[in-house]
């Protein structure tokens, strides 16, 4: 690879489901076939986190920062590049934040490149929106979230210099052109780009731009309401956590189905909104499987559930959901129980953290030039 490339950092942005991990999996994948050594930072404001076991599942080196966000955990972040350096020394680095983080250029971009303590300099910050969710924002319709939360959707657009409208084959294709060429109305200083991450070639547009530029991130700081943001974070509940069904193994698959219906049903009836909602299946026979679903239904998933050929589920839990987080914890585990009885099992959890995310401080805010 060219000398211009070695050491750069891709952070990548954006709300709750917007498909970051699906896009950076398929751009690592694409580079490392070229001979580029890749190394991904996850981030979250919890401890057991799905994506990170999703990225080792696909063989990429990865690391964490966990615990809250890279802004409020910016030594951490150093810290997990430096053992990324040490172990793989990788080309490009592409870390991921937490879904409900803003203010990237003056919390981590400019410490990153005044401060100088990694030999990883940002190159390239892209913020992915779901298609579905920004056609409703562009249309001046409701999202079905409360304010502040909307505010911290509204600040993350705001912020990007490279805006990646994911999803788009979820809409029609005219829908598809409508919703880019209303987008570059709206955000006329933003290179737009509408992706289908899951496409053999969706990514490859994005990945052409962050390439092939030396630096495509904001230089100016972004002006938000940190009081608002902090709000917008503390109404989303979050629940990290661990657990074993056990049933009979003819039983098995169709004890998850059933579980995760009833969990959406029920948040649907008490019209609570998902922001992110993982599963990472895990059993004694087959692969590991990533179950994943957020704001927007997702409607016959379990079509493509493949069988399961062990009684014994190991299940890691990643909600993020906006509602209170005790409640959240027992209605989750409820519908694990109910199921896991009503087919002859049980259900054992082993670790399991439910919390609202704390106001963020970041460790720098850098906003000169």
């Amino acid at each position: 690879m060219s000398a211009d490339n070695t050491y750069r950092l891709h952070l990548v942005g954006g709300f709750l489901g917007s498909g970051k991990t699906t896009a950076i999996i398929a751009a690592a994948k694409a580079l490392m076939k070229r001979g580029v050594r890749v190394g991904v930072v996850t981030n979250d404001q919890g401890k057991y986190l799905v994506d990170t076991a999703f990225f080792k599942l696909s063989d990429l080196p990865t690391v964490e920062v966990n615990g809250g966000c890279f802004c409020c955990n910016y030594n951490d972040l150093e810290k997990q590049i430096h053992t990324l350096e040490q172990q793989v020394k990788p080309d490009i680095i592409f870390a991921e934040s937490v879904g409900s983080c803003a203010d990237l250029v003056a919390t981590v971009i400019k410490p990153l490149l005044q401060l100088r303590q990694t030999a990883y300099i940002p190159a390239s910050l892209s913020v992915f929106t779901d298609a579905r969710l920004l056609r409703l924002r562009l249309k001046d319709l409701p999202l079905p979230f409360s304010d502040n939360v909307i505010y911290i959707f509204d600040q993350q657009i705001e912020e990007a210099d490279l805006l990646i409208i994911n999803k788009i084959d979820l809409v029609s294709p005219p829908i598809q052109q409508e919703l880019i060429e209303s987008a570059r109305q709206r955000y006329p200083t933003k290179e737009i780009i509408g992706q289908n991450s899951l496409a053999p070639d969706g990514i490859t547009a994005w990945l052409n731009r962050i390439e092939n530029r030396n630096s495509m991130y904001p230089i100016v700081p972004l002006s938000i309401d940190y009081q608002r943001y902090g709000a917008g974070e503390a109404q989303l509940a979050w629940l990290d956590e661990t657990l074993i069904i056990s049933v009979p193994a003819e039983h098995a698959r169709a004890t998850l189905i059933e579980s995760i219906n009833d969990i959406l049903a029920n948040l649907t009836a008490h019209k609570i909104t998902i922001g992110h909602l993982k599963f990472l299946v895990s059993s004694n026979a087959g692969p590991d499987i990533k179950l994943s679903f957020t704001t927007v239904e997702t409607p016959k998933w379990d079509e493509n559930l493949p069988s399961l050929h062990s009684g014994e589920i190991h299940l890691m839990v990643n909600a993020r959901v906006e509602m209170e987080a005790q409640a959240l914890r027992i209605l989750i585990n409820n519908c694990f129980e109910q199921a896991a009885r009503k087919f002859g099992g049980s259900m054992h959890i082993e670790q399991s953290d439910a919390f609202h995310p704390k106001f963020p401080q970041p460790t720098y805010r850098i906003l000169d030039s």
